[in-house]
């Protein structure tokens, strides 16, 4: 394909997904917006994310900021084909012919590589840019992932180095250049070993630079939560304290409901590292002393991270897995059906007893298609007998013909499941009795949980 007709298409493409968004803006749940405006505002120099987003702040009301995006996202376009049209008016090699959005989707080593034999290729904004998203690579499979780059918008530190980075003067910016070009060939070499330690002295010059310490292990805290955010202590989870409070202002949340909370987002692993030497020590929740149990949940809830109690549901809707790696919003809405169902059956894959067993659970009480969704009823649904008798049953086929029974079930549900979030409003409500007649019959439950006169959660 020659440089035009990829030009032509690129455009083609920038032009499309415009409409696509714009039509699918009422129907963006909050990350699904707040991830469409950060993956794009990154794209963008500083003055024109200034332009473009002026005072926009994550926690305002969601209706209040749909107008905004929408704004946002015709303004992008815009700039998106004018720095297309500006790359494809230069020389055909080097990094000028490169837009923002092709810088994104690169890994840094194929970047580095160019940036190394062309120093002054990159604009200063791009390149403040380049060197924040390599303060967040930390090992040689992360520097050769094409898709680093775009996923690190999920997260505070690199938000909180950029924005650092875009405040360093231009010689500054050129020493800290120096520095990683000095490291190209280690960078850029086949041993993991040596990449890993190139890797390492870079963050280390940037960080002493800009006097900001985040541990490598902590790069990754905190995904996703709300910009601007406060910066005043690098080194701690920069979402713990937002997630504490969630956590203890929910409606009705009580320590022994939190405790709940936690225990039903962990894995099997997890719970035998925190949870069994408490259960080892007391008797019952009732008899472990209350601040005791508030900073052990305190540091659960940090553990846990992006997770949530409806990730059972949302991963069908948004491409939030249970085990697996969680998908882009954007990127989950470009995917097939089919490729859609491979991710979805990957995951199932690696679910442990106890998260199949949940997610087969909560499908079933969930009475009404919005309930799938409602935080606050799968609160209250903890609480009840009913389902965590369910959810015992269920984690009791841990192997043999029960196993295998169960991973079938698993998979149909997950099929179906897909099937009624790609469906027609109308129809989902019926879809959704079908998928819980069905988990009902495989699991032999009686009708009184399938057709209750009272129903558990809140409802």
């Amino acid at each position: 394909m020659d440089r035009e007709t990829r030009t032509a298409a690129k455009r083609r493409y920038i032009r499309q997904r415009e409409q696509d968004l714009l039509s699918r803006l009422v129907r963006m749940d909050d990350e699904e917006l707040r991830w469409t405006v950060r993956v794009f505002a990154d794209c963008l120099a500083p003055h024109q994310r200034a332009e473009c987003l002026g005072a926009y702040d994550e926690r305002w009301p969601i209706d209040r900021r749909r107008p905004l995006v929408a704004g946002f996202i015709r303004r992008y376009t815009q700039l998106a084909l004018d720095a297309l049209d500006r790359a494809s008016a230069g020389p055909p090699e080097g990094l000028g012919a490169l837009t923002e959005e092709d810088l994104q989707g690169m890994s840094l080593a194929e970047k580095w590589q160019r940036v190394a034999g062309e120093p002054a290729g990159l604009r200063p904004d791009q390149l403040r840019r380049e060197l924040a998203r390599l303060f967040m690579c930390k090992s040689y499979d992360l520097f050769h992932d094409a898709g680093l780059s775009e996923a690190v918008v999920e997260y505070p530190a690199y938000q909180r180095v950029r924005d650092a980075l875009e405040g360093q003067p231009d010689a500054a910016i050129a020493e800290l250049l120096s520095v990683v070009v000095g490291q190209a060939p280690h960078l850029l070499s086949r041993v993991p070993s040596d990449v890993d330690a190139a890797l390492h002295r870079v963050r280390d010059a940037i960080g002493r630079r800009l006097g900001v310490s985040i541990p490598a292990d902590r790069l990754f805290a905190g995904q996703m939560s709300r910009l601007p955010a406060d910066h005043a202590e690098p080194s701690a989870d920069p979402a713990s304290a937002e997630k504490t409070r969630a956590l203890w202002q929910m409606p009705g949340v009580d320590l022994s409901t939190a405790f709940l909370m936690v225990a039903d987002m962990m894995t099997e692993r997890e719970v035998e590292e925190h949870l069994l030497p408490l259960r080892r020590q007391f008797r019952s929740i009732a008899d472990v002393p209350g601040p005791e149990l508030r900073a052990l949940l305190v540091r659960i809830w940090t553990l846990l991270g992006d997770r949530r109690l409806t990730d059972f549901a949302e991963r069908y809707r948004s491409g939030r897995m249970i085990a697996e790696r969680k998908v882009a919003p954007l990127v989950w809405n470009a995917l097939s059906q089919p490729e859609r169902l491979a991710i979805l059956e990957r995951d199932n894959r690696a679910l442990d007893v106890g998260q199949a067993a949940r997610h087969l659970a909560k499908i079933f009480f969930s009475f009404e298609y919005e309930t799938l969704f409602d935080a606050l009823f799968h609160v209250d649904l903890l609480r009840s007998p009913r389902y965590q008798q369910v959810v015992r049953r269920v984690t009791a086929c841990e192997s043999g013909a029960d196993a295998r029974r169960l991973a079938a079930l698993n998979a149909a549900v997950t099929r179906q499941m897909l099937e009624l979030e790609l469906a027609a409003p109308d129809t989902r409500q019926t879809r959704l009795q079908e998928i819980r007649a069905l988990i009902a019959a495989a699991l032999d439950l009686p009708d009184d949980l399938t057709y209750p006169v009272r129903r558990e959660g809140r409802a």
